[in-house]
């Protein structure tokens, strides 16, 4: 019985649309429960969960077929008109027989090579041509303990839903695994494992080889490696498939906008067929032998040394697992604890903050395998001072273990959580199709209640409203207690004694005093006047989506829609300044230095960590980044607190501190992270190649370590001095509340601003230029067998709607020529892919190109294939009408799709007045791409995709 697993911290209810979920996972060990017994009552509720004092949510359907397999059905129309189709299997790595992990995924891969009515390599193809992106609406994902199936219909077509359903029953019991198909996937398994080594995933091995010794390696890395795929045969494929692809290990979920009993009727017909193996109890039990952990009893240290990894010291203690069944009882108790780590994690934080030169980052966690419970405190320091950095994470996690936790901080968890209940319970009725999906599924592997909103804020007041600090103090004691501690230390440099020095470092810090913690006595956010209330000179409103722009006295303008879609939610995009042009382009890595340090400067009246404090209890959020068209914050908050998160981003335009602990934050963290800025041939393309591609402009990439160690305070404040005096501002808010709301907010905040601020209006900058035609070669100090390959051609902006479309869909159609050659052909690859991008902020720049993540001996046969592709598509007649509309269904049917939520409104009224092209480019899109032929995509590719505007990349392995 696998119970509970992963569940022990989960930031309760963090995004506040979750639906009915169990917040209070569990921690008191409760005596292993029988699994249900078999139900197959017609309309009677089957449980997936033990026999507890929850209650189910009662949106939910749970049904038994006679053979054993569950399916759960939730009717919702949350987007309407469109579907989630999941099917999960309780079967994943930890069962495998071999000793490398692989059969499980390669299964998982194997799905979409072939089943008894669908041949090799149709089944994707099938479902494009329905509308369903690769990846994007049909994926598949192995774990630890299962194998979940994904597809995302954009329709609730009835026939499209029987198309789904067939496709999930011909993965649970039909596929044909020929040894052909086998060995063509192999390279692409091995790619999608490649891509997961490199220094961190060293750094992971060593890791938990010492946490858990004793336990199996295969449950390391579910993907599998490198070992585990060779290994794999028909035999072992077909064994594995066999013995736990089973009705009694399967669960089918449906959510979305259906016809609950044509749904039902459509599963019986796929499934009820589905025999059960006549040994089926004995490997429906079969759980996994993941060995026996051996508990440290004493503390022990142990280091791991590669020169491109920050230098991160950790303090674990790990326990052997506990079977928990999800009742009230674990979940008052998982509670307790996940609010004394929150406030640990807090503590700790402030600590990193204020140490200017020391610690970087740092924090707390406590997770839960069915091999091992761990709690950890780690922090990444400065590789130069890691000893003081150790002794400050010691001596604070010391000081709340000695001294535990003030009421004070309580109560602010407290106000956290159950703010973010109260928005649940609002947001329920529209919780996204696919969330509902996603969280039933993973209730279900975890054998855990899914309970409503409501219920969960019940259950909350009933047992939380006189929580004491002495009650989560001694939760959080457990949690650190019944072991010895594990010490762990990643660093860029060795040095002589590693473990005895590491251990002596820690029992050094463990002989000095610390005292009990003072928390700060904070009050509500005093940044509630920027001026008289601002009032409207102009409003316009759009005949398309009726989005009203309000343009105020003082030049800050609002775009308004009222919408349904997320109930209780209110979304808001603030983008002032001019981007690119307010950077200059000789001063290497500027934006990146606000991105670091600005925030983090803090208010005049608050630091950042302050501030943090003072929104307790809020659906407020505090970040702004420096792109190409300007200064841009995006944030999700509520109709109650839409003006806090007006006043809190006005403060920070208005009266940022530049506090010294910002820029100390952006040094810190930048020379421990540079260091791993060569790690791979991604970060390479990133910090290198990005300048390149931009003709080497500052503005982008990133130079040395000693260039980037310039940039300070003083070059960023007239920056944003000119900026606060004359923007421009535009404002887009969409969601659930009344346009006068909107409009009261705004105009007491950035409405009542005195300053008189430029009219937003769109534009493109000049002097960056797409580079002349060459080779680029580049090499990164990551995984000796990876390479990366791309070539670029240029194309323009995004000026001309018909040709930005127009590259889209060749976009689409070298995509699906490099899929079918580089990964089903020759296994070269996991995820090619092909990009187009047309700059909406910079004159005639834009790009059309193709990608690939290669093993070092395949990147010339990849090389061939691209040149390949790009002559096949200059042959007229050589694009055929089922790419065209492989390429083009998924574009359709996700734009029609899109006015049904708050996306796409979103993203038009965060520019209705500075771009009001937007708006009709949206309502022409669909007929120019239906217009769009053959022969339109021969000829753009005849014109672009030409050697003198061909850039090509290598990035090499040194």
């Amino acid at each position: 019985m696998h119970v509970i697993r992963h569940l022990m911290v989960p930031a309760l209810l963090s995004t506040g649309l979750v639906f009915s979920v169990p917040v209070y996972a569990q921690e008191t060990a409760t005596p292993p429960q029988p699994k249900p017994t078999l139900q197959v009552a017609k309309d009677q509720q089957s449980y997936w969960f033990p026999e507890t004092d929850l209650k189910l949510h009662p949106r939910i359907i749970s049904r038994q077929l006679p053979n054993g397999m569950r399916y759960l059905l939730v009717q919702s129309q949350s987007p309407k008109n469109q579907i989630e189709v999941r099917m999960a299997v309780d079967a994943g790595s930890s069962l495998e027989k071999g000793s490398e992990p692989g059969a499980a995924h390669y299964l998982e891969h194997m799905a979409f090579n072939g089943s008894t009515n669908v041949p090799e390599g149709e089944m994707v193809a099938l479902l494009e041509r329905a509308g369903l992106a690769f990846g994007a609406g049909t994926n598949a994902a192995t774990t630890l303990n299962s194998t979940t199936y994904r597809l995302s219909l954009p329709s609730a077509d009835a026939e499209l839903l029987d198309t789904a359903l067939f496709i999930m029953r011909e993965t649970a019991s039909e596929l044909t695994l020929s040894t052909s198909a086998i060995d063509r996937e192999r390279g692409v398994v091995a790619s999608e494992v490649r891509g997961n080594y490199g220094p961190g995933y060293d750094a992971l091995v060593a890791r938990f080889d010492y946490l858990y010794p004793g336990v199996k390696p295969r449950t390391l890395l579910p993907v599998g490696t490198m070992d585990g795929i060779d290994a794999v045969d028909q035999a072992t494929l077909r064994d594995f498939y066999e013995s736990y692809y089973t009705p009694g290990r399967t669960t089918v979920v449906v959510t979305g906008d259906i016809d609950v009993e044509a749904t039902e009727a459509a599963i019986q017909k796929h499934f009820a067929d589905w025999k059960r193996p006549a040994n089926a109890e004995e490997l429906d039990s079969e759980e996994p032998d993941f060995g026996t952990l051996k508990v440290a009893d004493a503390p022990r240290a142990a280091f791991f040394v590669e020169p491109s990894l920050p230098t991160v010291v950790s303090i674990y203690l790990v326990k052997p697992s506990q079977e928990l069944v999800d009742n009230k009882q674990n979940r008052i108790q998982n509670t307790l604890r996940g609010i004394g780590i929150s406030i640990l994690k807090e503590r700790l934080r402030d600590a990193a903050l204020a140490s200017h030169d020391t610690m970087v980052t740092a924090g707390t966690d406590y997770y839960s395998e069915d091999f091992a419970d761990t709690v950890v405190a780690s922090a990444t320091v400065a590789t130069d001072k890691w000893q003081d950095g150790f002794a400050l994470l010691e001596q604070k996690l010391r000081q709340t273990l000695a001294y535990g936790v003030t009421q004070e901080e309580v109560d602010r968890q407290l106000v956290n959580r159950l703010n973010s209940l109260e928005v649940a319970v609002k947001a329920e009725e529209t919780i996204p199709n696919r969330a509902i999906a996603n969280r039933l599924v993973r209730d279900v592997l975890n054998e855990s209640v899914t309970t409503s909103s409501a219920d969960n804020l019940a259950f909350f007041q009933e047992h939380f409203s006189d929580l004491k600090a002495r009650q989560v103090s001694k939760a959080l004691l457990e949690l650190w207690e019944g072991a010895q501690p594990n010490l762990f230390m990643t660093t860029a440099e060795t040095f002589p004694n590693a473990e005895e020095t590491i251990l002596s470092v820690f029992e050094e810090s463990q002989s000095r005093p610390v005292a009990a913690f003072e928390a700060k006595s904070l009050t509500n956010f005093d940044y509630e006047s920027f001026g008289p209330k601002g009032k409207v000179a102009q409003q316009t409103i759009t005949s398309f989506g009726q989005i009203r722009s309000y343009t105020f006295e003082n030049g800050v303008v609002l775009n308004f829609k009222q919408t349904d879609f997320d109930k209780g939610k209110v979304f808001v995009s603030l983008r002032t300044g001019r981007g690119i042009e307010d950077l200059p382009a000789d001063k290497d890595g500027l934006a990146g230095f606000f991105q670091s340090a600005f925030i983090v400067g803090g208010l005049g009246k608050y630091s950042v960590a302050d501030l943090d404090k003072v929104l307790s209890g809020t659906q407020v959020g505090v970040g702004l980044s420096f792109g190409e068209d300007g200064i841009s914050g995006q944030y999700g908050t509520t109709p109650d607190d839409l003006k806090l998160q007006l006043q809190v981003i006005a403060a920070y335009l208005t009266d940022p501190a530049y506090r010294p602990e910002g820029a100390a934050f952006y040094q810190k963290s930048l020379k421990e992270t540079y260091k791993n800025s060569r790690s791979s041939a991604e970060a390479v393309r990133g910090r290198e190649f990005s300048r390149i591609l931009h003709s080497g402009d500052k503005r982008w990439g990133a130079g040395s370590e000693e260039a980037l160690l310039e940039r300070n305070y003083e070059e960023l404040k007239p920056i944003i001095s000119r900026i606060a005096q004359k923007g421009p501002i535009e404002i887009g808010i969409v969601g659930d509340l009344e346009v006068q709301a909107a409009l009261d907010a705004v105009a007491e905040t950035f409405g009542a601003l005195q300053q008189s601020f430029d009219a937003p209006k769109h534009s493109y900058a000049t002097g960056i230029e797409f580079p002349e035609a060459q080779a680029v070669s580049l090499t990164h100090e990551g995984d000796s067998d990876a390479a990366l390959l791309q070539h670029y051609w240029k194309t323009s902006d995004d000026a001309d709607a018909t040709q930005s479309y127009t590259l889209q869909l060749l976009q689409g159609i070298i995509e699906l020529r490099l899929r079918d050659k580089l990964r089903e052909a020759m296994g070269a690859t996991y995820s090619p892919y092909a990009f187009s991008m047309n700059s909406n902020t910079i004159k005639g720049f834009g790009y059309i190109g193709m990608s690939s993540k290669l093993k070092l001996d395949d990147v010339d046969a990849a090389e061939t294939v691209y040149r390949d592709i790009v002559k096949g598509l200059q042959v007229k007649g050589n694009i055929t009408a089922d790419e065209l509309l492989r390429a083009r269904q998924p574009i359709l049917e996700a734009m029609n799709n899109a006015e049904h939520s708050n996306g796409l409104w979103f993203e038009l009224a965060s520019q209705a007045v500075s771009y009001p092209e937007a708006i009709q480019r949206y309502q022409n899109y669909t007929k120019i791409l239906e217009q769009i032929t053959p022969d339109d995509l021969v000829v753009a590719a005849s014109d672009f995709l030409v050697p003198d505007r061909n850039v090509t990349l290598k990035i090499l392995p040194e």
